[in-house]
């Protein structure tokens, strides 16, 4: 096995004053940085097992059939097979918030906002939206907690899940290399968690599909926070548990990211997506305070499963 493929990533501390200014900052961050310790499925299973035997439940828990099914599939594969689809009315609705809406590249902020269809620069891979605009999005709160996804969620982390880590962004075809999560990578964002994943446009082989690696999600192989070449990560884990999700505008499903994955470039056009993380503990990626300082009107929601998002 090569240098490359013995890498690990243990930490993400440069030094102590470092973890330790980022902690007192926010203390989400100190485990953040320590997440790379536990890197093995096995050490993640257990600590997060911990972890949910002291978080809320809910009373007199019994996942549908349907539930199980869901469940069964992502704890196997590591994704689900497609949830039922959202309706027209509902997609053409956000995607006409999001085309509204100017987007924004982080790793550019010298260029400010710019249209969906006019990104400001052709070195601009992706145009992403911020938690509060996205939790402006007409509807979108109540769709993040589907009684189905919550279902599959508890049963799979053990607790009442913490909805977390939510996004949405335009992925631009055209470009010359995949960039970011574009390229295969594991989240190390949470101990245990998975993420709902929305397309609000039409997604073929093209259109920049999530890409995913059957199985890896429990797989010690490679167990490293950085992006990997696609060679290496089908001659790892084999190229035929290879999943490529693709979809009309409104395909749902989820997936456990810590499996290896990434969204593909886009040959051409533009893909639209929205995601959220339903994760065992917090993560910092939720901006703090949070960013609703009530519920829509007329959506009861579970406080603590949104309380990141609650003030």
């Amino acid at each position: 096995m090569t240098n490359t493929l013995r890498e690990r990533v243990r930490t993400r501390i440069p030094s102590l004053p470092h973890f330790l200014g980022r902690a007192r900052q926010d203390w989400r961050l100190a485990l953040y940085d320590l997440l790379p310790i536990a890197s093995k499925p096995r050490q993640r299973d257990l600590l997060s097992h911990a972890i949910a035997w002291f978080r809320p439940k809910t009373r007199g828990f019994k996942p549908t059939p349907g539930q199980r099914s869901i469940h069964d599939e992502l704890r196997r594969t590591g994704i689900s097979r497609a949830l039922p689809p959202l309706d027209s009315g509902t997609v053409a609705a956000l995607r006409q918030y999001f085309e509204r809406t100017p987007c924004h590249d982080p790793y550019r902020p010298h260029l400010g906002r710019f249209p969906f269809d006019a990104p400001a620069s052709p070195e601009t891979n992706m145009g992403y939206f911020t938690t509060a605009e996205i939790l402006a999005a007409p509807g979108l709160l109540a769709l993040l907690n589907d009684p189905d996804v919550l279902a599959v969620a508890e049963f799979y982390l053990g607790c009442k899940p913490l909805l977390d880590n939510i996004g949405a962004w335009w992925a631009f075809g055209g470009r010359e290399a995949a960039k970011g999560t574009q390229r295969f990578h594991r989240d190390f964002d949470s101990l245990r968690g998975f993420k709902l994943f929305i397309y609000l446009t039409d997604v073929d082989e093209g259109s920049g599909p999530h890409v995913y690696m059957s199985g890896s999600h429990v797989n010690p192989l490679l167990d490293t926070g950085k992006a990997q070449a696609d060679e290496t990560i089908r001659r790892l884990f084999g190229a035929g548990n290879e999943m490529v999700v693709t979809g009309a505008a409104g395909t749902r499903f989820i997936a456990d990211t810590f499996g290896f994955h990434k969204g593909a470039l886009p040959a051409q056009g533009r893909r639209l997506m929205v995601a959220a993380q339903y994760n065992v503990h917090p993560s910092p990626h939720t901006p703090r305070p949070p960013v609703l300082t009530a519920p829509p009107a007329g959506l009861a929601l579970d406080r603590e499963i949104n309380r990141l998002l609650l003030a």
